[in-house]
């Protein structure tokens, strides 16, 4: 039987620095671990056919919901990117940002978000 349970805490390194690690992969979706340190992004993007659904487990962050409109985002909170939407966090804060995406249907395609201007 293939694991259904996942200790969260158990998975993320001590230390390191930003990345992503699969969790799970379904024939329907795909769940990932995320770490962004402080000063690191994912990209505001779009997936332009795919729920990219975030848990923020840790740290403190300026989540993007279009190319020039963000929110803070804290532990607890959940956040919701259908399909076109403009999904990415900056990590402001002095700790790690740890954070759980479940993303469907798959196959995931990736866009730049328009109007995004990447800093140099």
């Amino acid at each position: 039987m293939h694991e259904r349970i996942f200790e969260i805490f158990k998975m993320i390194p001590v230390t390191g620095s930003t990345y992503r690690e699969p969790i799970y992969d379904a024939k329907n979706h795909e769940i990932q671990l995320w770490r962004i340190t402080p000063g690191e992004w994912i990209y505001p993007h779009t997936h332009p056919h795919s729920d990219d659904i975030w848990y923020f487990v840790q740290g403190v962050g300026e989540y993007y919901t279009s190319s020039k409109e963000k929110k803070t985002v804290k532990p607890g909170d959940i956040t919701v990117a259908s399909p076109g939407d403009v999904h990415g966090v900056f990590n402001s804060g002095s700790e790690d940002i740890i954070i759980v995406s479940v993303l469907s249907p798959l196959p995931v395609e990736i866009n730049e978000a328009p109007g995004f201007q990447y800093p140099e």
